[in-house]
């Protein structure tokens, strides 16, 4: 069966729409004909796009397509909730990776028959913010009070919400950017995350604890697992150690009897600084351990059975295994802190694993997540030393105190404890870092408040198999972060944040939260903001019926000093669809990295309120690098301003100005790869691809200008040529909805640029240019043309429509001859199923056959030079004779197709084969009966023109070159007529 993908390799005559030169003598018949008329400007010239882009923008009215369509009485209705952009700076090309990704979905539904529902938001506390806000213009952070700070950050965020929202509304972001945005400083948005915060304490999942969490002594505050990043080429200072074991504790292991000085238990550490803190030191029951004597010195080492080498080669002399044990033998063993002096004990811990280490971990309950849950389980009271900058106080002693963690408190301790090292190196390893900062964090324990994630996550887990995930592939992590999460530590300890709603006894640090001071404060932060907490007093905060109720006085009590979590703030945002009455999303589209942020934040916030998922389906996109791969840095200078790509940068002959559209299409064009590449090549590709689409349709539109919708030509009058582009249109378009339903936007483009490239410009335009200018305007062959070319129009402005909004408005302009339409308005396009008749591509396989072997001919240039005879069988004559039903023609639809000046159709073989011929050998499988086919041979005799060139329609088919052809002769009488 033919189809266009064989077109690939056809050599068309030249695509460029201009008629065949000719001496000047011609031009006396152009007036005469049909040439294309449309000011659809194709330039592509830096700086011109964007000037139309802002008109268009200003007549198609960008700025209240949103508002209309809300007015509009519409049975479906399509939800995007938007996930908050950071108010933090100017927006960069990951802004606009996202922010088009939704704008095409929403529009694209809109053309669908949906009323959108999309509010766009903002994220507005967090450290960054406050840090800019402490900030001197010098860079040097000052002190300042909360409220000072607060005021700051706010007027900060301020700013950079109107700086992202106008760059939005530039790119064409369909919104209402006046009257319906949410930000998450809204008074109204945190009286509803007030109320969240409580349902959560009410139903036991909010609770207060002290225990380890990440701590960022840059940040000075907690961070949740979702703020941290990780750096692969952190350096530590590693530390293997000798600690001490007691003699008498190690009766069970039968080593009394033997000669030793003293025994070791081998550990290894790359938190040295913890060691002041260690408390216990953990083995595991089931691992194979061996003692190891000295024989030089007496002493016992011992260590996991696996690493007998390692510390053989560490020691550098030789050792002998005297023993081994399993680890159960430690039970009751105890040893010396060589600091301290402390007697402490060995515990038994899953945590302690083969091949890692010693087999003997190191535990200092304060700094470690397995280290706290061992300390816990054997009532060991928890000592911390380091506080909230990371720098050991008091308590750590006067050697200790003022050493910084990171800079010289592991050096100060290993000097300490030279006389246990064994062996210290450098170590390379992956370790999470401040994601804000850039700086390491450590895990402190301190008094934080959580989110029982244990309670809630196997509900969450579950309730996403209700939840269509795309790509498929990339779930998979937020399904194994949500069954290994316990906790989520909400609680922060800055200034620029909604505070952690509790007050605390003063004699008995019992919290306080209940209804009252909820209801109270939720008043208060409506009437006042949350500023009041920091502005206001006690007695003012809370609610007097309540403290008359109690017995209690407000001077009993002292308000919390901490605030949300972002990422809890955040997380309520499905609050603002629950305030319009919906109850979920239909979608949610972020980034790869909201797997571990928003989408899970939202996720538990929602399950454990609602007890269903805020979204039916999750869209994820990638990350911007530059065309190396790389991920773009202002120090390195690969970075790429979405403004410069629209406006131009400093240097336009580098950077020069795109407009709109070409960042919208290198958006689309991304997919949803984990990395997606752009830079000056990239963005070059881009509006070179839109400019040949625009070159393509300046000339389908200026072959329709004087065709109007009343004038389409009925399916069964149509040319078989014009049926065959219909049934490939057919086929574009089902695939052009298809991936816009799969989200597959860059396949949309590819389908476009292919069907543009060979069977539009390559094919269908290069033959149809004498029907279209030469015949009658209102000739029914002309007619028939434009039939398709308005289809094609049709579809692909639609098409084009969601990504390339812009363009999709100027042909639409002039498609519609309206200068105040919107193809938005309209509704997406409807196919005629008797386009989708496959029997078409059977039809016309012999004279696509045919018109390839003349095109590949290394003897006809131009196959317009060439009478064409054609010999064939009766069967396939009976079929072209459906192409052409005289014996020779000049303006048949088998001429037509294989563009010679005149077309003889016979079945019987020429007597005479004039030597100048080019004889082309060819066969083609038709239908001979329904579904059998048979080759059919066929011969190809072209000879040249036997007649002049008509100096209107440049065909060789006048006997007198001073007059024009038949046919054209025929157009003209009408015309004078």
């Amino acid at each position: 069966m033919f189809s266009s993908l064989r077109l690939r390799g056809i050599r068309f005559p030249n695509t460029s729409f201009v008629r065949f030169k000719s001496k000047s003598s011609s031009k006396r018949y152009s007036e005469t004909l049909n040439l294309p008329k449309s000011d659809l400007v194709a330039t592509s010239k830096s700086g011109k796009a964007i000037q139309r882009e802002q008109q268009i923008q200003e007549v198609c009215g960008f700025s209240k397509l949103y508002e209309w369509q809300r007015s509009q009485e519409r049975e479906k209705e399509f939800v995007l909730h938007d996930g908050p952009p950071y108010a933090n700076g100017k927006p960069h090309v990951g802004h606009a990776l996202n922010k088009i990704l939704k704008d095409i979905t929403n529009r694209y539904k809109l053309l669908k028959g949906y009323k959108i529902h999309y509010i766009p938001g903002w994220d507005c506390h967090g450290l960054p913010i406050e840090l800019k806000a402490i900030k001197t213009k010098d860079g040097t952070p000052q002190k300042m009070t909360p409220l000072e700070i607060r005021r700051k950050a706010k007027k900060f965020a301020e700013e950079s919400i109107q700086v992202q929202s106008k760059a939005f509304q530039s790119w064409g972001v369909m919104a209402d950017w006046k009257n319906s945005c949410y930000h998450t400083v809204d008074r109204e948005f945190q009286a509803r995350e007030l109320d969240l915060f409580y349902t959560l304490y009410q139903k036991g999942l909010v609770y207060e604890d002290f225990m380890p969490v990440y701590w960022s002594p840059s940040s000075r505050t907690a961070l949740a697992e979702a703020e941290l990043e990780y750096n692969p080429h952190h350096v530590s200072q590693a530390v293997y150690l000798g600690f001490p074991v007691v003699p008498s504790s190690l009766t069970s292991l039968n080593i009394n009897q033997l000669t030793y000085k003293k025994v070791y238990a081998v550990i290894w550490t790359t938190t040295p600084w913890t060691l002041p803190v260690n408390q216990a030191i953990c083995y595991n029951d089931n691992l194979m351990y061996c003692l190891l004597q000295d024989h030089s010195t007496g002493d016992v080492y011992v260590c996991e059975k696996i690493f007998v080498e390692k510390l053989v080669n560490l020691l550098c002399k030789p050792l002998t295994v005297i023993n081994e044990v399993k680890g159960k033998f430690f039970n009751g063993a105890q040893y010396t802190h060589p600091l301290t002096n402390e007697v402490l004990p060995f515990l038994p811990a899953n945590h302690v694993v083969s091949g890692k280490g010693t087999g003997f971990v190191h535990t200092a309950p304060c700094h470690g997540h397995d280290d706290f849950k061992v300390a816990f389980n054997n009532n060991i009271t928890i000592k911390s030393i380091v506080d909230d900058e990371g720098v050991y106080t008091e308590e750590a002693g006067q050697i200790l105190k003022g050493k910084t963690v990171g800079k010289d408190a592991d050096s100060t301790v290993i000097e300490m404890l030279k006389e246990s090292v064994i062996h210290k190196s450098s170590y390379q390893h992956s370790y999470p870092y401040d994601w804000r900062t850039k700086q390491p964090v450590i895990i402190r324990a301190s008094k934080q408040w959580f989110i029982n994630t244990n309670k809630i996550k196997d509900k969450a887990v579950e309730s996403l198999s209700s939840v269509d995930i795309t790509p498929n592939a990339s779930e998979h992590g937020m399904l194994a972060q949500l069954k290994e999460r316990t906790y989520w530590c909400i609680s922060r300890q800055r200034a620029w944040g909604l505070p952690i709603p509790v007050f605390y006894h003063k004699v008995t640090g019992k919290a306080l939260i209940n209804s009252q001071t909820i209801d109270h404060l939720k008043k208060l932060f409506t009437e006042h903001g949350s500023d009041c907490w920091w502005s206001m007093s006690e007695e003012e905060l809370l609610p007097k019926d309540m403290l008359v109720q109690m017995g209690a006085s407000s001077s009993d009590f002292t308000k919390g000093g901490d605030i949300l979590d972002i990422w809890f703030d955040s997380g309520s945002s499905w609050s603002v669809l629950h305030k319009d009455g919906i109850e979920r999303a239909d979608l949610y589209l972020e980034g790869l990295d909201q797997f571990g942020g928003w989408f899970q934040s939202s996720l538990l916030t929602s399950i454990a309120t609602n007890d269903i998922p805020p979204y039916r389906q999750l869209v994820v996109h990638g990350f911007a690098v530059d065309e190396d791969g790389k991920k773009m840095s202002k120090s390195v200078g690969n970075v790429v301003d979405p403004e410069a790509v629209i406006y131009g940068g400093k240097n336009q002959e580098k950077e020069p100005s795109y407009g709109v559209d070409v960042l919208r299409w290198w958006t689309a064009q991304a997919q949803l790869q984990p990395m997606v590449l752009i830079g000056p090549s990239i963005l070059q590709r881009c509006n070179e691809d839109i400019f040949k689409i625009r070159k393509v349709m300046k000339f389908v539109l200026g072959n329709i200008h004087d065709f109007q919708s009343d004038e389409l030509m009925p399916y069964d009058q149509l040319w078989p040529q014009d049926k065959y582009m219909l049934y490939q249109l057919y086929n574009l378009a089902e695939q052009v909805t298809q991936s816009y339903d799969s989200y597959r936007y860059g396949r949309v483009l590819g389908l476009l640029e292919k069907f543009t490239n060979i069977d539009l410009s390559a094919f269908y335009c290069s033959i149809i240019k004498d029907r279209l200018y030469c015949t009658a305007a209102d000739d029914k062959a002309r007619r028939s043309a434009q039939t398709v070319l308005y289809h094609v129009t049709d579809i692909f402005v639609k098409s084009l429509a969601p990504i390339v909004p812009h363009l999709a408005e100027e042909l639409h302009q002039h498609f519609s001859k309206s200068e105040e339409s919107s193809v938005f308005k309209s509704n997406w396009f409807a196919l005629d199923t008797a386009w989708a008749d496959c029997a078409i591509l059977n039809f016309m396989q012999p004279v696509l056959s045919m018109k390839e072997d003349i095109d590949f001919a290394a003897d006809v240039k131009r196959p317009v030079e060439f009478d064409l005879t054609l010999y064939c069988s009766h069967n396939l004559h009976n079929i072209l004779q459906q192409f052409q039903s005289e014996v020779s023609s000049a303006t048949s639809p088998l001429t037509e197709i294989l563009q010679t000046s005149y077309t003889h159709l016979t079945t019987v073989a020429p007597d005479v084969i004039p030597d100048e011929c080019v004889v082309l050998n060819g066969a083609s499988k038709i239908s001979v009966i329904e579904g059998v086919k048979e080759p059919e041979e066929y011969v190809l005799l072209l000879s040249p023109a036997m007649k002049d060139i008509c100096e209107r329609c440049r065909r060789y088919t006048t006997d007198n070159r001073k007059s024009p052809c038949d046919r054209c002769l025929s157009v003209l009488a009408d015309g004078w007529a």
